[in-house]
């Protein structure tokens, strides 16, 4: 990785090494995946503080163009698309993705038939002792994580949710595909969090790391609950933009 520092020039060393590496990125000569030279390696390189190299890939982490890998390394990040619009059709996070040109994977943690909460039960009008098909999954972007998601629903409508094999598979398309009952509509409530420690190693980021926390209510086309969801995004990874207008 070749980069040189200016000690003539006024702009700050970090500085300089984070537009290096960007242009590195840029030209090609750094590509997604490729892992940099470790920040004690390049300082010594330089003739600079590591304090100064650790400030520039910090820096370019935040910006999405770095990634760290614990007791591995800083690695180029795949190109990833953050923006997100609310207003438009509904879409699961799987088919969100794709539509964006990603390639969506996720691993399921959990699937279980389980009571439903209390939480539960308001939010799909259920019955007093009914039972909810919990799913716990993780989400990527490639290798990177991208969101960890408790999905439930009711176990009544959709028993066959808890049999099959859900790793890799749309929820959404699924119960399009078996019971015709594709969400229609959701309320989505958004809300900055910080990860716990199973959220922090789920999605590679430290604990109390800043994420993004998505509360979704679903329903279908003839207005039954479908799905209650809370979804925990990498908050360097996914931005929500909503599209606002004043009424005349």
């Amino acid at each position: 990785m070749h980069i040189t520092i200016d000690r003539q020039s006024g702009v700050p060393y970090y500085l300089q090494v984070k537009e290096a590496v960007k242009a590195l990125i840029a030209g090609g000569e750094l590509q997604p995946g490729d892992m940099l030279t470790t920040e004690f390696a390049l300082s010594e390189q330089l003739g600079i503080s590591r304090l100064v190299v650790h400030r520039a890939y910090r820096e370019l982490v935040a910006e999405g163009l770095l990634m760290r890998r614990r007791a591995k390394g800083t690695f180029v990040a795949p190109p990833v698309d953050r923006s997100y619009t609310v207003v438009g059709p509904l879409f699961g996070v799987t088919e969100n993705m794709a539509r964006y040109g990603m390639k969506p994977s996720n691993k399921i943690l959990v699937q279980e038939i389980i009571p439903a909460s209390e939480e539960v039960k308001k939010e799909l009008k259920l019955p007093k002792g009914a039972s909810i098909i919990h799913l716990y999954n993780q989400r990527l972007v490639g290798e990177l994580p991208f969101s960890v998601e408790d999905m439930y629903l009711p176990a009544d409508r959709f028993p066959k949710l808890a049999e099959i094999d859900m790793n890799n598979r749309s929820v959404y398309a699924t119960l399009e595909k078996l019971y015709d009952a594709l969400p229609q509509e959701a309320l989505d409530v958004v809300s900055a969090g910080s990860a716990t420690r199973e959220e922090a190693q789920l999605l590679g980021v430290n604990r109390g790391a800043p994420v993004m926390r998505v509360q979704r209510m679903s329903t279908d086309r003839q207005g039954l609950p479908v799905e209650y969801s809370k979804v925990v995004f990498h908050a360097e990874r996914y931005q929500v933009v909503a599209r606002v207008r004043r009424d005349e």
